[in-house]
């Protein structure tokens, strides 16, 4: 590991101040930075290529965590139509490089110089590295919720729910037409379950909580069948957010209530798990005809049995990001499997 140590000492790093962005839109026009990616593809075979692209996946950068060395995975890809590189690290981003005269900071060239120098060691005298080797900062995983937050809810609680939805599942409207107000009327009732501040009129408490896009919908009258349903086939389609009854945030997507189809309504969690539970709840105990397609993982959520990722967005809720320092049983972390590139053929001395 002598060898390691010195390519550290040699450029000075601090990882985890270095700005990157998803999608490498940080740009660099470096020639230098260039030639030295291109250099390394000497040395590595593609991890893919297509007519756009040729991928390398993964090279390592050598860190110092509290006096040992660690392995941070990195990647590059040459975009064939822009004649730029695009430059990863493992679960932060990355930045793109072309050709120019612009000197590339000190922070990214010392990035770069390290894998590129830990790239040629493993070229002629290979070390082997594991997952355990890894900084698991910069490595993707997954792990039960249980093991980063408290459960909100029992599992007997979660199952005696289960059996209620399925019961009322029975229920069905005689017919999905219904007039603005029949509409309104159930989104109030989320908004009853959450305790927020009531309006006695359904369409300014509508705005007051909903995402505002509503693609004219406020401009229906309340009590006619025929408006609404032209309204629902054509110009509830116009982009925007009309069923988006409680907002999202600026990345987040609110809680929808869909009007009915086949006798029920439908509602949609999205990242908004406390007020979709309390409007499910609340649907159970009027007796509401609806769908709740992804109450299983809402009830797996609330019970910490959902499998979320670490270091990585999770497909369940839609913006649910857990990092490593969260998860309390770290043990508990099932990581996944990090390969480095194939070489090409190695010098003979």
């Amino acid at each position: 590991m002598y060898k390691v140590w010195e390519i550290i000492k040699k450029y000075p790093l601090v990882l985890y101040l270095i700005d990157f962005s998803y999608g490498g839109n940080k740009t660099f026009k470096s020639t230098k930075a260039y030639d030295l990616l291109k250099e390394m593809e000497n040395y590595i075979y593609p991890t893919r290529e297509d007519d756009y692209v040729r991928c390398y996946y993964y090279l390592f950068l050598p860190v110092n965590v509290k006096g040992k060395i660690k392995f941070v995975p990195t990647s590059f890809c040459y975009l064939k139509e822009f004649d730029e590189y695009e430059f990863f690290v493992h679960t932060k981003g990355g930045i793109r490089i072309g050709k120019g005269d612009e000197e590339l900071p000190q922070c990214y060239n010392s990035l770069l110089m390290r894998v590129y120098e830990f790239m040629k060691m493993q070229y002629e005298d290979p070390i082997f590295i594991t997952t355990k080797d890894i900084y698991k900062h910069y490595l993707v995983g997954e792990v039960k919720l249980k093991y980063v937050i408290k459960p909100k809810m029992s599992k007997d609680d979660a199952k005696q729910l289960l059996i209620q939805y399925k019961e009322n599942l029975k229920n069905k409207l005689h017919s999905d037409d219904i007039t603005l107000r029949d509409y309104l009327e159930v989104v109030k009732i989320v908004y009853e379950a959450n305790k927020l501040e009531m309006d006695n009129d359904l369409k300014e408490l509508y705005k007051r909580y909903a995402d505002g896009r509503d693609c004219g919908m406020m401009d229906l009258p309340l009590d006619d069948k025929e408006a609404f349903k032209k309204w629902l086939h054509g110009e509830a389609h116009c982009g925007g957010h009309p069923f988006e009854i409680i907002r999202g945030g600026l990345i987040t997507y609110g809680v929808y209530l869909y009007p009915p189809r086949n006798g029920r309504y439908t509602i949609i969690a999205n990242d908004f798990i406390d007020e979709y539970i309390n409007a499910v709840k609340e649907f159970l105990k009027r007796k509401i005809s609806f769908r709740a397609p992804d109450l299983i993982n809402v009830l797996k959520y609330l019970t910490g049995e959902l499998v979320v990722k670490v270091n990585d967005y999770s497909d369940f809720p839609k913006h649910l990001f857990i990092f490593y320092s969260e998860v309390e049983n770290k043990k508990k972390i099932k990581w996944e499997e990090v390969y480095e590139v194939n070489y090409r053929r190695r010098r003979h001395n």
